[in-house]
């Protein structure tokens, strides 16, 4: 039995981050099977912080996303 803060299996899954315009600001979001899901926000304007579509774990709306740029990870 092992005890550790670390998780003793790692993630079999690869996790793909791609880096968005989404509605006017640059996200950092996670590519999943619904879409897109906000990771990250790069904002200098405390309101964005306060707005409830720029939480992370959000699934983006598709719609509002202008531009998408892949990470390599």
């Amino acid at each position: 039995m092992y005890y550790s803060i670390l998780p003793v299996l790692q993630p079999e899954e690869t996790v793909q981050y791609v880096e968005l315009n989404y509605n006017g600001c640059d996200v950092l979001a996670v590519v999943t099977e619904e879409g897109y899901k906000m990771e990250r926000l790069y904002s200098s304007d405390y309101t964005h912080f306060l707005d409830e579509k720029f939480m992370p774990g959000t699934l983006l709306d598709v719609r509002l996303i202008n531009s998408t740029v892949p990470i390599c990870s």
